[in-house]
């Protein structure tokens, strides 16, 4: 049955546009070619090689009228794209993709009838990953959850609970107000923008709903930022940018030192700390002297402390931690040093949640 465009509430789609030469016209195709009806498309270029594919099958598809181009003048990096985005929707709910990515024709009506259904901050569903020769393999695949009530539940749903919620901003439908409410945005010149954007979403979000279907296609491209960064190791930039989160969150997070989950949220800060530690060590695209600046300002404490402990496992984990960050950094420097020689990159990559 054909949905009547003037019976639906109007959905911003944005799409940060760089490159992606040989992936972008299907990306494209899959967004112009939902079945939700009411869709302003937000296509912000940066300034790549691909605009020219993006205006000729913007100009020869049916809603191309709807399709608003955005000219960041000069390359400006996605995290400033996806924050325009943010600037320019006009929506009452916003989904945005990558430009290399493929989405089913339905993704956007399914989020919307989740939505609708149980209305939540935001709506999260599955996908999984394809290789540039189209292979899938394991992506994110949740259980149908609805996490609401009480205070802060995300955040416990996520670190209080230990529970599953992807770090990607893509593949979820917002809320437009509640991301401009609590000025959620992602941070400019960040390469990897999802972690710290994500992180703002758990911690103010007082629902979202998680759901089993498949709506995603990701690809991994070894060409991509983050398929460059796995493959040759952490530049000056990517490392200073991991900094910076770390302690973006250490700040962010001060207020909540009487939750009962703060615990947790330390120990993923610490445990991401040492995760980016080991692949600034581990990287050949990085001096010496450099390496050793940047581990000493990642593993050095920048966070408050609990006003209470609560026991258990995850605290026990977090005293284990805070003791190592409390050693002299000469020890520190060792000990991440040792985790190169015994080449622990597998078993610390699947120890730390997420890897970005």
């Amino acid at each position: 049955m054909k949905m009547d465009q003037n019976n639906y509430p109007l959905i911003s789609f944005g799409i940060p546009v760089y490159n992606a030469v040989d992936l972008i016209e299907r990306t494209l195709l899959s967004a112009l070619n939902q079945t939700y009806p009411n869709i302003e498309y937000l296509f912000v270029d940066d300034k790549g090689n691909s605009m020219d594919i993006v205006r000729r099958v913007v100009a020869g598809h049916p809603r191309g009228r709807a399709v608003h181009i955005i000219d960041q003048q000069r390359n400006r990096g996605i995290a400033v794209a996806r924050n325009t985005i943010l600037d320019h929707a006009q929506g009452v709910y916003l989904f945005t993709m990558d430009c290399d990515d493929v989405i089913v024709p339905e993704c956007i009506e399914i989020l919307y009838n989740q939505m609708q259904n149980h209305p939540v901050d935001f709506v999260a569903a599955s996908f999984v990953r394809v290789d540039m020769n189209g292979k899938i393999y394991k992506g994110c695949r949740y259980e149908d959850t609805l996490v609401e009530g009480g205070t802060y539940p995300v955040a416990r749903y996520r670190y209080g609970e230990g529970k599953e919620l992807f770090v990607a901003s893509w593949n979820k439908l917002y809320r437009l107000d509640f991301l401009k409410k609590h000025n959620i945005r992602c941070q400019p010149g960040h390469y990897n923008e999802d972690p710290w954007f994500t992180y703002q979403v758990i911690l103010n979000a007082r629902s979202c709903h998680l759901i089993p279907d498949c709506t995603l296609y990701y690809t991994y491209n070894p060409e991509s930022v983050s398929g460059l960064s796995a493959s040759r190791g952490y530049t000056e930039k990517i490392a200073r940018q991991y900094v910076e989160i770390q302690q973006l969150k250490s700040n962010y997070i001060r207020p909540l030192t009487a939750e009962t989950f703060y615990c947790n949220l330390l120990v993923d800060i610490m445990e991401m700390s040492l995760y980016h530690a080991y692949r600034i060590s581990d990287s050949h695209l990085l001096p010496t002297a450099l390496k050793k600046e940047l581990i000493r300002q990642i593993l050095s404490v920048h966070f408050a402390a609990p006003t209470r402990l609560h026991g258990g496992k995850r605290t026990a984990k977090y005293l284990f931690l805070r003791t190592f960050f409390s050693l002299p950094m000469t020890l520190k420097y060792g000990m991440v040093g040792l985790g190169k020689t015994l080449q622990v990159k597998k078993w610390i990559g699947r120890w730390a949640r997420f890897k970005h």
